[in-house]
């Protein structure tokens, strides 16, 4: 059979299986199609084909279909487990069993037929693969008897390795591989990139990162001018048109680890009140757009951060040298100058290109230790000239912070480790981050410059990146309005910032203060950048950008970019002309970076706490339950790891989830609660997952 006469064929067998709806048999088709005998093989190889490419779907009593004429919904393949997976769609994930994948893998687009199955809900049969994902995952290597692959996610089972020659890896190396189906219909897998012991972190980052997408290393072009602009320092050309504000008491306040010192700040008595600058590193002034720096800096869209390392948006000779704010030295700012009355209350704003000199590289510990009385002589010293703005600023973050309570501002409970590491590379301690008065002071400024420059753009009517937060989802209020009765607060919701802020503050201080907060954080839509002025809900703001960070946020650069335009005198319209499509792109990046780096960020931390915890295996720790789960409960531990505790290792019948908070035994009695104080015993820390399981201690 000829080239075209198969594709005739494979149109004629198409057209047929289009009509009906019980399918047609391959034996009525060969009737119907008149195939001698002599053609059978091959008409039985073009139906395999077409079945194989998507074209036709079989079912389970040997009919066909053309693919077109089923009617079906769209899901995505997320889990694959020997003899079956789970789709998931807008309606929740739907089973599928094993004959009915089509060797669709975890995270291909499906085309899906469902039916209601047994008590688990939907089953389903996947019609065909619309769009096939990467098919390349993360996991180890492990070897017993014969060479496999343990996944660390989606694929739920140890698959057999296409030993490639010259592979070179070791029995519990951390590996990135491809997956196919073979001939038999069994998954083989390809190893990409071998990164070294599955139970390292430092591994087990590297491979997150290369499977998030990040990249790690500026191109030459990019690097090549960062040294040129690193040793160029500042010309008196660049200083024209800028106001010298290097006389002013200007000082930064940031981690004591911090590099990449991006923000400074002063403040000083008005007639009115108070004069507070904001002034940001002129990042702007060095990234030109389209350049090799710029086209980088995109690519990237922010800084990440993880326990051992940054991977800046910048090259360092930039991020930690010239944009720099570093004591001493003069440096090029765009600084937000805010009027504010005496009770904090934004009067008006200018914005201007200036040069600044920082007087004071200060850190939060030491001015947190200044504020507390316990700073020795040498941190006194080295704070007292500076000591009565830092009680002016103490007093004028205060108002601000209480006017932000005041209009709703919702401050969620949450907890953020800080990792000590040691010369390896190894976690060797895990404690609560905690924030001082230093912080919050920088914090609330940061936000007041933000608010004030949003402001300022959207009355000049410029192109602009905003950040925002849209209203919650009504349905998922009434939920957390239905769990907060049920464990007695009083608080009823309408959907107001400050309702729910009335909500948070009631939970605060009781065992269910961290499980308030986190249902209401996931009521929530996610913040976002966008070109258009919506407000942001979580901080009740009708205007809110990101302005204070342009070192390591690709937002913040793009508004320092549009600004400066402005300042120098371009036509509104033009500017409009430049950087209405600029904006827009700008806000789609940057939101879709900002999300790839906090899903890395929080990988790699399980990775790090799981690697810390190794050494505590068989070990009884306290903490308390922070969540439950129909499948078990999660336990906080007091340096804010926390581990799983697994349904099957609690010595009880017919536990059951209550959707709340609790897991009862079978009248209804609550057994293990959020917030209750429980021992546990370390029972395994798997580093490549980030998994640690607890059992209770008896």
């Amino acid at each position: 059979m000829s080239k075209g006469q198969r594709r005739s064929l494979t149109e004629r067998i198409t057209e047929l299986a289009s009509r009906g709806e019980r399918g047609i048999s391959a034996d009525r088709l060969a009737s119907l199609l008149r195939i001698k005998k002599g053609e059978r093989a091959s008409f039985v190889i073009t139906l395999a084909r077409m079945e194989r490419d998507g074209q036709l779907v079989r079912d389970k009593k040997g009919k066909y279909k053309a693919t077109a004429s089923v009617k079906g919904i769209s899901a995505q393949l997320v889990s694959l487990q020997r003899g079956y997976g789970f789709a998931r769609t807008d309606k929740g994930d739907v089973f599928i069993a094993g004959r009915d994948l089509g060797r669709a893998l975890p995270g291909d687009t499906v085309l899906i037929t469902t039916k209601m199955g047994d008590s688990r809900g939907l089953s389903g049969s996947v019609v065909k693969i619309e769009n096939r994902g990467e098919r390349i995952f993360s996991g180890r290597i492990i070897h017993s008897g014969k060479w496999q692959v343990r996944p660390d996610a989606f694929i739920k089972y140890d698959i057999g390795v296409k030993k490639a020659k010259g592979a070179v890896y070791n029995h519990d190396d951390k590996v990135r591989f491809k997956v196919e189906y073979n001939r038999l219909g069994e998954l083989i897998a390809e190893i990409l990139t071998v990164y070294g012991s599955a139970n390292s972190a430092r591994a087990c980052a590297d491979a997150i990162v290369d499977a998030a997408g990040i990249p790690v290393s500026f191109s030459d072009e990019a690097k090549m001018l960062a040294g040129n602009l690193s040793i160029k320092g500042i010309s008196d050309e660049e200083l024209k048109g800028r106001e010298d504000l290097r006389d002013w008491t200007v000082f930064t306040i940031d981690g004591k680890d911090a590099k990449d010192l991006d923000d400074a700040v002063s403040l000083d008595h008005t007639d009115e009140g108070w004069r507070l600058g904001v002034h940001i590193a002129d990042v702007s002034h060095y990234v030109r757009e389209n350049t090799a720096i710029d086209k980088d800096a995109r690519l990237r869209g922010n800084s990440v951060y993880f326990a051992d390392r940054v991977i800046p948006m910048l090259p360092n000779e930039l991020s930690n040298g010239i944009c720099s704010l570093n004591e001493g030295e003069d440096k090029l700012a765009l600084s937000a100058i805010l009027k504010l009355d005496n009770n904090g209350l934004l009067l008006g704003v200018s914005i201007k290109k200036t040069v600044i000199k920082s007087c004071l590289r200060g850190v939060y510990s030491e001015v947190n230790a200044v504020f507390d009385g316990s700073a020795g002589a040498e941190i006194k010293t080295k704070y007292q000239p500076v000591y009565r703005i830092l009680e002016n600023m103490r007093m004028l973050a205060q108002k601000l912070s209480d006017a932000a309570a005041k209009r709703g501002l919702m401050e969620f409970i949450s907890v953020e480790p800080v990792f000590t590491l040691d010369e390896n590379g190894h976690t060797i301690d895990i404690q609560k981050r905690t924030m001082g008065v230093s912080e919050g002071i920088i914090e609330q400024f940061m936000i007041a410059a933000n608010v004030a420059v949003a402001e300022y753009s959207r009355k000049h009517g410029l192109p602009f990146v905003y950040r925002i937060h849209e209203h919650p989802d009504p349905e998922k209020l009434l939920v957390l309005e239905q769990i907060s009765r049920r464990l007695g607060f009083k608080t009823r919701l309408s959907g107001s910032p400050l309702n729910l802020r009335a909500l948070i503050d009631e939970a605060r201080g009781t065992p269910y203060e961290r499980l308030i907060s986190d249902r209401l954080l996931r009521s929530m839509a996610k913040a976002r950048y966008s070109d258009k002025p919506a407000g942001h809900y979580g901080l009740s703001l009708e205007d809110y950008c990101h302005f204070t960070a342009p070192i390591r946020r690709y937002s913040d650069l793009s508004v320092h970019r549009i600004l400066s335009v402005f300042l120098s005198g371009v036509a509104k319209q033009e500017v409009k002309r430049r950087f209405e499509g600029f904006a827009h792109l700008s806000a789609e990046l940057s939101s879709q970076c900002e999300l790839r780096a906090l899903n890395a960020e929080r990988e790699c931390e399980g990775c790090y706490m799981a690697e810390y915890m190794l050494q505590f295996i068989g070990q009884q720790m306290q903490g308390i339950i922070s969540s439950v789960t129909p499948f078990g409960f999660y336990v906080e531990l007091n340096n804010s790891v926390e581990g799983l505790v697994r349904i099957e290792r609690l010595n009880h019948h017919d536990l059951r989830y209550d959707e709340v908070a609790s897991l009862t035994d079978g009248i209804g009695r609550p057994l293990y609660t959020v917030g209750d104080s429980i021992s546990v015993l370390v029972v395994s820390a798997d580093v490549s997952t980030g998994h640690i399981d607890f059992e209770p201690a008896i």
